[in-house]
């Protein structure tokens, strides 16, 4: 998948590198073209009405265009970028190195015509977006009014350009170093009462009916990224925005679903006395995506630009277009010449692993007489052009499709509908269900296989079942495909079934009327825990094992580790990943084992602490940390850090020192074992060695706050 951060300029084109193929590219153009034939030409017709034609909305119109752009490499360009990368990495790996295609989620075109007077443009129309395939091709049709028809015929030939196409893609890309998360929490409620009674006694009755039906919604979004000291602002400001976007499209498509109102009896009888009625709908859906170097969010790539007029365009052969092959005159007052033309295409992908061979689409118009069109599409920028002579003011027109599928003789066939304006059929609408499923943030570290299993029920047939599994081997995107001879219009169940060492748990089912199913951890916190080795590690203890372990019945999750301390090595910092910071049991135990060949064990103790000494207590322990976080690295090279601890009496002090680095992390802690202390303050002092050679010292200072924050530099907060 793209790495946003490997980022370099080739040619005037952005090119990206993979997250883990060093042979594998992605280039991202700067800007969209117009789509050329396959001799070259590009696909545009201009006509211009003879004699202005009166709109019904009394406004004259002057002129109709038609033309697709596409945001793709044109061949010249790709060939000089794939030979400057082949020369990047050199011999071992230059027979591999490919251009790969962007998974993209989402995407718009915006033409420039649209914001334009009506003096100068009637109407612009183009499909919701891009194909999203293939060379992302997106067709356009204008009319413009008599004045806009001559300007625009004027302007469109000679030097320069005067159409302006903004593209807005959104794709999936692999972050940088990053961390943080995104969190999403929904509350809807509705309810209904009804009291109705009489009095039930002599004379005439006093009747009282009264409802009372109560809606509300509450929807949160927050979103939180962290980086590194040096990180680009602008970077991480994109990334968080790119989070907040992939919250905000799995956010959309869980607060489609409304929660029903009551739709029960109201009546109220004769002669009643007493009659309530209650109902209450409450659902809350809460979700978190923690995010990480592994995470695959959304990330926006905007290409914009002037399109160049086609009379400065030349074909594969060399020859300069001419004007004239793209532009006519038509006399609409003369019935032989009313006629109108709408672009067709299908948003499909034909790719070797996708089901679909190529769809058949049948097109017609019902004037004086019937005219019809048949087109094969079986390629994803394939755009069509239906005409046809109008009758009357309708411009309704009719269409129906086959999709044929590989490797079978089945197929699907729609049902003839009416349409109106440029025809666009949609992948959903192909009789495919077509789920990507990524792996998002799993860390394969404490999560060694996750089992997505998937049901979709079509209206005829039996439910549809599959799976795919992620691992560390395994953990790129995976598609599934399912041929269901009918639209999709319902929701996919899945859920996911989590392995770790030993243990299995699983997420309750949950569904989806998107395409992508993005997996999550399955841990929502961290409980920290650190472990100190004490006691005389030099002379009398050779070395400790220590055994931690946590288990959280209610979830059916566990994780256990182990590790061996000695003099080198005193200090296991061990956060642990569980799903509910607020349940679960953590337990150590372990045995120490003297020089002398002596073993002692260490009990299993059941702790809440987030720190615990293991060894031999000798009197009191002070065991202090210190953390760097709010150093100044870009002027700092070393800190180095001394501590002082004598427990109140000058007879035992000790003095230790620690050195601090940016590259190593935080240090481990300084630990001070002391026979007997009336007092666990101690001092420490610190040096800052900078990059331009010279040191500074932060003055003396005192505390039993055994977690040390080092300054930004000596003498500041």
């Amino acid at each position: 998948m793209l790495q946003i951060d490997k980022a370099q300029m080739i040619a005037g084109v952005q090119v990206y590198g993979d997250h883990e193929n060093p042979a594998l590219f992605y280039a991202v153009p700067q800007q969209p073209t117009f789509r050329c034939d396959a001799e070259g030409n590009p696909v545009f017709m201009y006509l211009k009405y003879r004699q202005p034609k009166v709109q019904p909305s009394g406004k004259t119109g002057g002129g109709f265009a038609t033309f697709d752009t596409q945001f793709a490499l044109d061949d010249a360009t790709r060939a000089v970028i794939l030979e400057q990368l082949r020369g990047q990495v050199g011999q071992g790996l230059a027979d591999r190195v490919g251009l790969g295609t962007i998974t993209w989620a989402t995407g718009t075109a915006h033409l420039n015509l649209s914001e334009v007077s009506g003096n100068l443009v009637t109407k612009v129309w183009n499909p919701v977006g891009p194909s999203l395939y293939g060379d992302n091709v997106t067709p356009f049709t204008l009319e413009l009014p008599d004045f806009g028809a001559t300007l625009f015929a004027e302007a469109l030939q000679g030097k320069g350009g005067i159409v302006q196409v903004s593209y807005g893609m959104n794709g999936w890309v692999m972050l940088p170093a990053i961390t943080g998360y995104g969190h999403f929490s929904s509350t809807k409620f509705k309810s209904f009462v009804q009291d109705a009674s009489d009095d039930a006694g002599w004379g005439d009755d006093t009747f009282s009916n009264k409802m009372a039906e109560v809606a509300t919604s509450n929807d949160v979004i927050y979103v939180e990224v962290k980086s590194g000291t040096g990180a680009n602002a602008d970077t991480v400001a994109k990334i968080e925005e790119s989070v907040r976007r992939t919250v905000l499209d799995i956010a959309t498509k869980r607060m489609a679903e409304q929660i029903e109102g009551y739709t029960g009896d109201r009546s109220v009888l004769e002669d009643y006395e007493t009659i309530h009625r209650e109902y209450s709908n409450l659902r809350v859906d809460d979700f978190t995506m923690t995010v990480n170097q592994q995470t695959a969010v959304l990330w926006p790539f905007n290409p914009q630009g002037t399109l160049p007029n086609i009379t400065n365009m030349v074909d594969k052969k060399g020859q300069p277009v001419l004007w004239s092959d793209h532009y006519r005159e038509i006399d609409l007052d003369d019935p032989f010449f009313r006629s109108f033309s709408v672009p067709v295409r299908v948003n499909a992908d034909y790719g070797a692993e996708r089901p679909v061979h190529s769809v058949d689409v049948h097109v017609e118009y019902r004037g004086d007489k019937v005219e019809a069109a048949d087109y094969h599409f079986d390629k994803p920028e394939q755009t069509e052009t239906f005409a046809a002579y109008v009758t009357g003011d309708s411009r309704e027109y009719q269409h129906s499709y086959t999709v044929n599928y590989k490797g079978s003789s089945a197929v699907y066939a729609s049902p003839l509908a009416p349409h109106t304006g440029p025809l666009t059929i949609n992948a959903d609408d192909l009789g495919v269900l077509e789920l990507h499923v990524l792996p998002g943030n799993l860390d394969f570290k404490s999560v060694e296989s996750a089992t997505v299993s998937i049901e979709y029920t079509p209206s005829n047939g039996s439910a549809i079942t599959d799976q795919v599994v992620f691992t560390a081997a395994n953990s790129t995107e995976q598609t599934l495909s399912h041929v269901i001879g009918e639209k999709r219009d319902r929701p996919v169940r899945y859920k996911v079934d989590y392995r770790t060492k030993g243990d299995a748990f699983q997420d309750d089912w949950k569904e989806t009327t998107g395409k992508r199913i993005y997996l999550s951890s399955p841990f929502n916190d961290i409980r920290p825990f650190r472990v100190v080795a004490v006691g005389d590690l030099a002379t009398a203890i050779d070395s400790i094992l220590v055994d931690v372990r946590y288990e959280d019945p209610q979830s059916g999750y566990s994780w256990s580790e182990s590790k061996q301390l000695n003099a080198t090595d005193s200090y296991w910092n061990c956060p642990i990943q569980v799903r509910d910071a607020q349940a679960g049991t953590l337990t150590y135990g372990g045995l120490v084992r003297y020089k002398n060949g002596s073993v002692r064990e260490i009990p299993e103790t059941v702790t809440e602490e987030t720190t615990v000494e293991v060894g031999d207590m000798v009197g009191t322990v002070i065991s202090v940390f210190v953390a760097p976080d709010l150093v100044d690295w870009t002027a700092v090279d070393l800190v180095k850090v001394v501590l002082t601890v004598d427990g109140g009496a000058p007879a035992q002090e000790q003095v230790k020192s620690t050195l601090v680095r940016q590259t190593a992390g935080p240090p481990p802690p300084v630990v001070f074992s002391l026979p007997e202390a009336t007092t666990k303050d101690f001092s420490w002092t610190a040096t800052y060695y900078f990059k331009d050679g010279t040191s500074a010292t932060t003055p003396p200072a005192t505390t039993a706050d055994t977690n040390v924050l080092l300054p930004r530099r000596p003498g500041t907060a």
